[in-house]
């Protein structure tokens, strides 16, 4: 606590307590002596009388002296600060003006919005700002030291402050303002926080940055003064979409696509609002939902069966009926392909071998909606019946086929070569010789050693990357299941040294799943399964003496691994990762091409259709990323090959979800960001200038010396009359 004085020559004033001392020194009467020996118990009386008077008289002198010196200092206009005063009114400032420009200042009340309000604030200190001073405008959006600026540069920047989707913490922003200050020759040191508090803008349980900085500042005052305006609305409400739930980000042609909403609401009252659904700039249909206070709601609508292949798709949500005070959630977009249903082919030596992964893929051949359709053909048969090759199909599978011949071998070595992929299931049937010959050991990813019978208990075990596109959709979920799948057989392999790589492997360390990636304009890719992808008849009775039984993988028993790992194998090999296309302000979007086209350069239009860039690929050309777009809204990117084709791509920008969530920061998260007596908090126009006004000419306490002296006074005429009134007495004792 500091204390100034407005007049502080008045308050030498106060040495003038010391008059009733001098006029009580020179003026006191002399005490005469009176002899009268017969009335001895009188003068004992007379001498506890006059000690009596003595204190009375000096508590009459120090009360006159108080009166004095309270006038004094009355006259001298004391102040009190809870910190280090901002000094004189006119003296220079260096003023950070740190804005909140994320969505959530987007929020109007009243038909303005918490950053126009922000704005109001700044111009009206920037209307008492005295001459030369520094004016530093930190935007929470933009990076870098602020510099100092006169008044009417300042006013231009923040006459063009905008709402932002991607913004920094304020605890980041506020440490800029005080680094712009920190270097300032002003004497004295302020900065003003604009914001709405919400704490998804803030790190609540983070200091700001720079705090040593404002705690060095130049000048009359120990450091920088902070001042907090806050503009949290005083009962925040809101409808917003909470997110969006597409069953797939890759929809089949000839089959819809259900695109589910969650609509959430904040507030004390029920709402009622109207659900929008567009598709491709077109409305698709509409839904009315009900909120109760601080509810949420679930919107479903479904895409039409017929886009045609290889086209990306918007969508959009919207919310309409009664305006909503935070209009930047009131929509939220999604971006879908369409790609043709998936071909399979499907190779054995029995229809039972290829039983349970065509029941995986394609569990309803007679349905018009397949994702994936599969075809089978017999091993023998394989290279007689598609003399053409086999490029038209997403995957091909060989389940436990004895042997195929060169031309067979070849096929598939030609198919992997080109981009294709396949997958090849190990069993009882394999021929060992035919499969570690010359044309098979340049397509496998192993060399076949021995038939095992395993240990007891054997399960598949370990995944070794869950980063892997196999398993990353479904991560440690799906490394739980097969870790408890039982095999009984396998067969041991030799892994080809330098161009294969384990993905899963039994519990004894053995492989059980191996990849080999042939390299090309599309990277062709063989997994390699060393045990069946079927399931043989048993008999009852001890599992390891019936040589039929090899694992229980594709049984219902094991769980749904079997499934999910044959859907997400000819997905990865088909190079149709369900990869989305719908995006976060802030997060770089990440959009997959097609690795059989060679594109030369991508052209990125913003969602106002303003700005164009342009892009190059990436050097794999399988994927082409664009940095943290800000904009929100649905996103185009032209893919212009080399023979100038164009190929429409594209992508969404939702705000990031975060800023719908209008909770405040308190006090004591304010206290922990920039310390417990480092701000001034004011939440509106009133208090925010009187804390301003405290915080520059300090706690006026002339009223409280005047109450002090009215005190005293009345405490100076009790003890004179009570002085004059024993006096009075003690003379007529002694007269008597």
């Amino acid at each position: 606590m500091e204390m100034s004085l407005l007049h502080a020559g008045l308050a030498a004033g106060a040495a003038l307590a010391a008059i009733p001392v001098i006029l009580h020194l020179f003026m006191r009467q002399t005490p005469k002596h009176v002899i009268f020996p017969a009335l001895q118990l009188v003068k004992e009386r007379q001498k506890k009388t006059k000690k009596r008077l003595r204190v009375k008289n000096w508590l009459l002198l120090l009360a006159r002296m108080l009166i004095i010196a309270l006038m004094a200092l009355a006259l001298a206009r004391p102040r009190l600060y809870s910190e280090a005063p901002l000094g004189d009114e006119s003296a220079p400032l260096a003023l950070g003006l740190v804005f909140d420009t994320s969505l959530s200042m987007s929020y109007v009340e009243e038909d303005k919005s918490r950053l126009d309000l922000a704005k109001d604030r700044a111009r009206e200190i920037l209307a008492k700002l005295p001459e030369g001073s520094q004016v530093f405008v930190v935007d929470s959006s933009t990076p870098g030291t602020p510099s100092g600026l006169p008044a009417s540069a300042a006013l231009k920047i923040i006459d063009g402050l905008t709402i932002q989707p991607v913004n920094r913490p304020m605890n980041a922003a506020v440490g800029q303002a005080y680094a712009g200050i920190a270097e300032s020759d002003r004497p004295i040191h302020v900065v003003y926080v604009l914001t709405d508090l919400a704490r998804t803008s803030w790190l609540p349980d983070q200091p700001a940055e720079g705090l040593d900085l404002s705690r060095k500042a130049k000048g009359p005052s120990s450091k920088t003064a902070t001042f907090v305006m806050s503009l949290h609305p005083k009962t925040p409400k809101d409808l917003a979409f909470e997110e969006v739930q597409p069953s797939s980000n890759i929809a089949t042609d000839g089959e819809p696509l259900t695109i589910k909403a969650v609509v959430r609401s904040q507030g004390t009252e029920p709402l009622e609002r109207t659900v929008e659904f567009y598709l491709d700039d077109q409305k698709r249909g509409e839904q009315q939902v009900k909120l109760a206070a601080n509810g949420q709601a679930e919107v479903q609508f479904q895409t039409p069966p017929r886009f045609g292949a290889g086209a990306v798709h918007r969508a959009e949500f919207r919310l309409t009926g009664a305006p909503d005070p935070l209009a930047a959630d009131d929509r939220i977009y999604f971006t879908f392909r369409v790609r043709p249903p998936l071909k399979v082919l499907l190779v054995s030596d029995t229809a039972l071998d290829a039983e349970f992964v065509a029941a995986a893929l394609d569990s309803d051949p007679g349905a018009v909606t397949r994702p994936v359709r599969v075809e089978r053909t017999r091993a023998a048969e394989l290279a007689q019946q598609h003399r053409d090759g086999l490029g038209g199909y997403a995957a091909v599978f060989l389940l436990n086929a004895e042997k195929l011949n060169d031309a067979g071998w070849s096929m598939l070595a030609q198919y992997v070569r080109e981009g294709g992929g396949l997958v090849v299931g190990l069993g009882n049937r394999v021929n060992l010789e035919n499969y570690n010959a010359s044309i098979p050991s340049q397509v496998l990813p192993a060399k076949l050693a021995a038939r095992i019978l395993a240990p007891p208990n054997m399960v598949m075990g370990k995944v070794g990357d869950l980063t892997h596109p196999l398993f990353e959709e479904y991560g440690k979920e799906l490394a739980g299941e097969l870790a408890l799948v039982p095999v009984v057989r396998y067969w041991k392999v030799e892994p080809t040294e330098g161009a294969s790589h384990v993905l899963v492997s039994y519990s004894n360390g053995d492989p059980a799943l191996l990849e080999r990636v042939f390299e090309g304009a599309r990277s062709g890719k063989v997994l390699l399964w060393t045990t069946p992808l079927s399931q043989l008849p048993t008999a009852t009775g001890d599992p390891r003496q019936n040589p039929n039984l090899w694992n229980l993988f594709p049984s219902p028993s094991s769980g749904w691994s079997f499934l999910v790992m044959m859907d997400r194998s000819v997905t990865y090999l088909a190079g149709t990762r369900n990869e989305p296309l719908s995006f976060q302000a802030g997060e770089s979007a990440v959009v997959p091409l097609d690795p059989q086209t060679r594109f030369s350069k991508f052209l990125l239009t913003s969602p106002d259709g303003k700005t164009t860039e342009e892009l190059k690929p990436s050097p794999s050309n399988r994927f082409i990323e664009v940095l943290s777009p800000r904009g929100i809204g649905q996103w185009k990117l032209t893919a212009i090959g080399a023979d100038n084709q164009t190929q429409a791509l594209g992508f969404s920008v939702n705000p990031p979800r975060s800023e719908s969530h209008l909770a405040a920061l308190e006090t004591a998260d304010l206290n922990v960001i920039f310390g417990k007596d480092g701000y001034q908090l004011a939440d509106n126009v009133q208090t925010f200038k009187e804390s301003e006004r405290t915080m520059r000419f300090g706690h006026e306490i002339f009223p409280w010396l005047l109450f002090l002296i009215l005190l005293v006074i009345t405490l100076e005429n009790t003890l004179s009359n009570l002085f004059y009134k024993d006096a009075s007495r003690a003379q007529a004792s002694r007269a008597a």
